[in-house]
């Protein structure tokens, strides 16, 4: 029986790898940071592990005695416009991803890496797509998964046994975020006044974490991989999630560019007034930046099918709804 560490046990991939290496036979143990964990641990059979990630000390203390270790934790900024310096945020997530590397390759333990698909587009020079490439120069999201993953490949070169994937929008069962994030609870509920003109690449979190257990165990030491899955217009996808729930979708459709520069300009306002916890422009940011995305080879070289879309949404929605998010 092998053992497994997964940083971000409480979070929607991490959660859904946790059970994926449960089904597959594995020992587990759980990293949070909520004593206790939250409601998508009720039931699992792991050890959960409460900590903080950037204490000194305590990720090498977490490796020893497990062969493989899952990072789906690695930081997000969701500001814009934090309180601390961009550089903080940098210098504070290199730090920890540099404890990781030195953690798992003293103890020679495997890593797999949950990076972004942001970190596989690149800007061509043209003027077509400056308003997105200047978006992506303001949030520093963008940033620091390019400066991550690159750590991580440099570890690979230097002997890590590392898996890098880069999934695309992960929807299905076991989100627990903050509700504020979760796009199907916000529309269930009316909150989301407009939808955009945009392609979107969506894919359950259950076909990911599959892919990801299994690059696991074949020992896919390579480059990024991108996980996609089905690519849907914006406002089809708004639609449908509206008629599995029940909603009104919205009325008004923008396109995608203006929705990011208003969330930015939303954010701005919201951080001038004080509000430290207001207006999140990350969330469409991110869908302004997704694109059709070909079918991943990795998920057929794996043995992973994608499953049917609209079940994945049935079971989301059964989801936020037994927790009370919509």
């Amino acid at each position: 029986m092998r053992n497994a560490l997964v940083l971000g046990a409480t979070g929607h991939i991490g959660n859904a790898v946790v059970r994926e290496l449960l089904d597959r036979g594995y020992q587990v143990s759980g990293v949070g940071r909520r004593p206790g964990g939250i409601g998508n641990l009720t039931g699992l059979p792991i050890r959960y592990i409460v900590g903080d990630y950037n204490q000194p000390g305590q990720i090498d203390a977490w490796v020893p005695g497990h062969d493989v270790i899952v990072d789906a934790a690695a930081p997000i900024p969701l500001a814009i416009f934090n309180v601390f310096s961009r550089e903080d945020q940098y210098a504070i997530a290199e730090r920890r991803t540099d404890s990781l590397v030195q953690a798992a390759m003293r103890h020679g333990a495997s890593l797999c890496y949950v990076s972004s698909p942001s970190t596989f587009k690149r800007w061509s020079g043209t003027i077509d797509q400056w308003p997105g490439h200047l978006i992506r120069r303001l949030h520093p999201y963008f940033r620091m998964k390019d400066i991550l993953e690159e750590r991580i490949l440099l570890a690979a070169r230097a002997g890590l046994r590392t898996t890098i994937v880069n999934p695309t929008w992960c929807f299905g069962p076991w989100d627990q975020r903050d509700r504020s994030l979760c796009l199907i609870p916000l529309l269930l509920t009316e909150e989301v006044p407009v939808t955009m003109s945009q392609i979107l690449n969506v894919i359950d979190v259950r076909d990911v974490a599959a892919a990801i257990v299994r690059a696991i165990e074949m020992e896919r030491y390579s480059r990024p991989t991108l996980l996609s899955g089905y690519n849907i217009p914006a406002n089809v996808l708004f639609s449908w999630i509206c008629e599995l729930g029940g909603a009104k979708p919205p009325s008004f459709s923008i396109p995608s560019t203006i929705a990011a520069l208003g969330g930015i300009w939303i954010e701005l306002i919201t951080r001038m007034l004080g509000q430290e916890r207001g207006f999140r422009s990350l969330g469409p940011i991110m869908l302004s930046q997704h694109e059709f995305v070909p079918a991943s080879r990795m998920l057929a070289e794996l043995g992973v099918g994608l499953r049917p879309f609209q079940e994945t949404l049935i079971d989301a929605i059964a989801w936020y709804r037994s927790v009370g998010y919509c």
